[in-house]
């Protein structure tokens, strides 16, 4: 089962607690911003108003904030050997496509990588870079809409853990290979997913990435 470290830092002692922790797969939410992938966490607040960007609380008006570096810097700070789940963060319109097309040229080598987002239109592009693809079903409509293919392309499907019950993860499996769950830092809702059959469990909790690595 894969323990995956959501929001990686950018330090190499804080990287290495959490693969103390478990973690063998770290996650890094990435943009292409000025012509450089980063790590950022910010996205607009509406359409018409794109300088305006938060994340979670922090709000800022500015192209690139202090807390977006670079994408290879935080690769940098990896384990040796540890994989890496690229979220594309712009996953609708033009954006999303020159994301990926940034992904290819400059990215971290796809074979260490594994890639999700919302925006599945994106998806062939990325397994035609060399990415292992996640497809993410973030809402009820995009599960049902997966429920209704017979089968998918990709490696795996990341899942809102909110949406998973035992029979859906069945029927899940009955159209890709693996299924996964995001973001689950209560260790008694990842005993549950864990119970449901998922293959891997991002999490923010430390005390969860030994539960699912079996360090606990």
């Amino acid at each position: 089962m894969l323990a995956i470290a959501h929001r990686t830092p950018a330090t190499r002692e804080r990287c290495a607690a959490l693969a103390a922790a478990g973690a063998t797969v770290f996650e890094i939410d990435v943009q292409a911003i000025g012509g450089e992938l980063v790590v950022s966490h910010y996205l607009p607040v509406h359409p018409l108003l794109p300088r305006v960007r938060r994340d979670r609380t922090r709000f800022t008006v500015r192209r690139r904030h202090r807390l977006e570096v670079a994408l290879a810097a935080t690769v940098e700070s990896l384990p040796a050997g540890a994989e890496i789940l690229l979220d594309l963060k712009v996953d609708q319109g033009p954006g999303a496509h020159e994301l990926v097309e940034h992904l290819a040229a400059a990215g971290p080598d796809p074979a260490r990588c594994y890639a999700s987002t919302k925006g599945w239109a994106t998806l062939p592009a990325l397994a035609a870079a060399g990415y292992r693809t996640w497809r993410t079903i973030a809402d009820p409509a995009a599960l049902s809409a997966v429920l209704a293919m017979p089968e998918l392309p990709d490696s795996a499907v990341t899942v809102r853990h909110a949406l998973l019950s035992a029979e859906v993860v069945e029927k899940l499996r009955e159209r890709v290979p693996r299924v996964m769950t995001w973001t689950v830092n209560d260790p008694a809702r990842a005993r549950e997913v864990i119970d449901f059959g998922v293959d891997g469990v991002t999490t923010d909790s430390a005390e969860v990435l030994r539960l699912v690595s079996g360090r606990s």
